[in-house]
């Protein structure tokens, strides 16, 4: 016999169900008292705010869960299906968002909206490349497309798969590889502030956002200062004095370079050199940077002077590794335009004067 309540009494009775299993009343309901065709639906919370959870009821056992995205600007779009529940057996059968790392992403938002158990419940948290659940009985695993849990018992229903023990697995490594990164970068930073403090420097400066380079170096023993503390230090204002105090020359001796461009202009001889510049507070995995640097030799002393350019690949750089180009970044023309023309910035063709002394 079809039950005959109306539907308000059926919304009533949901509202006021008190659920034992899961944290999301409203689902619960639906699965022990829902019948065929209802549905219930949670708005994604903080960072998930676009999207609608709908879950409905396509038979006494198995409730779809599908999404709807319900942007301000572009009004509510269809989403896809992301999950299936077989009584209170979570499938996902999505990839999810893949930048953040296929379904661990969407599980994390089911959970936010309470699908989830109420008596052991797990946790996930987010790893350098992918999502970890673990469970309270400690097993950890990445979420995968295919992945059955017990959102009742909060158990793991099927053994992880390939990609999942293979984005684990890569997280994992990722994460050990960046701490012993943060380690060394650390200690370098700890060990180079140590040794301007004991010089003398003013160590306060570095919790100082508008520190002026400069300030507080008269009193510095720089024989307790290594040049290479240059490189140590994440404090931009260190790291500006020390190079103040031994100069662009002597530092740029100490570091490995290519000469990538050589040029004579009014008698006097230009280099572009492309310079190995070591970072050793960096807890990145680029432990070192290439920077262009325009050397300029003066023809009466023999004297070098460097002066940094941009680099080709940055955002208003060279154009290319030439000493042309880096004269016309240095000078702030623009690129040459025929063999011995040149455009200014303001936009008036004149031509261009090479260098009549090293500056």
């Amino acid at each position: 016999m079809l039950r005959t309540e109306p539907k308000k009494d059926r919304r009533n009775l949901c509202d006021n169900y008190q659920g034992k299993y899961i944290v999301n009343e409203q689902l619960e309901w639906l699965i022990e008292c829902g019948e065929i065709r209802e549905s219930v639906y949670f708005k994604g919370a903080t960072g998930d705010r676009y999207s609608i959870y709908v879950a409905v009821k396509r038979n006494q056992n198995i409730i779809d869960i599908h999404t709807i995205e319900n942007t301000f600007s572009h009004g509510t779009t269809p989403g896809t299906q992301v999950a299936i529940l077989r009584g209170y057996i979570l499938e996902m059968i999505t990839n999810g968002h893949r930048w953040w790392s296929g379904s661990g992403y969407t599980f994390k938002q089911l959970m936010r909206q309470g699908v989830m158990s109420r008596k052991d419940p797990w946790t996930i948290r987010y790893c350098r490349s992918a999502y970890f659940i673990k469970l309270l009985n400690k097993t950890e695993f990445s979420p995968w497309k295919g992945m059955k849990i017990n959102i009742k018992t909060g158990l793991l229903e099927n053994k992880p798969n390939r990609d999942s023990i293979r984005a684990y697995n890569n997280a994992k490594n990722q994460d050990t590889a960046q701490r012993k990164r943060n380690y060394v970068s650390n200690k370098n930073n700890r060990e180079a502030l140590a040794r301007y403090r004991a010089a003398g420097g003013d160590t306060s400066q570095a919790r100082q956002w508008n520190a002026i380079p400069g300030e507080g170096v008269e009193n510095i023993n720089w024989d307790m200062i290594p040049m290479n503390d240059i490189f140590k230090h994440r404090n931009v204002t260190f790291r500006t004095n020390i190079l103040n105090h031994y100069g662009i020359n002597k530092v740029l001796k100490t570091l490995k370079y290519d000469v990538v461009d050589v040029d004579f202009l009014n008698g006097g001889e230009y280099k572009l050199l492309n310079v190995t510049i070591p970072d050793l507070a960096d807890n990145s995995r680029q432990t070192e940077r290439k920077g262009l640097y325009l050397e300029m030799i003066n023809p009466s002393t023999g004297e070098s002077h460097f002066e940094g350019v941009a680099n080709v690949d940055r955002w208003n750089g060279l154009e290319k590794a030439t000493v042309k180009e880096a004269l016309i970044w240095r000078d702030g023309e623009k690129r040459l335009q025929g063999f011995n023309n040149w455009d200014s910035l303001d936009g008036n063709n004149v031509e261009y004067i090479p260098p009549t002394k090293i500056t």
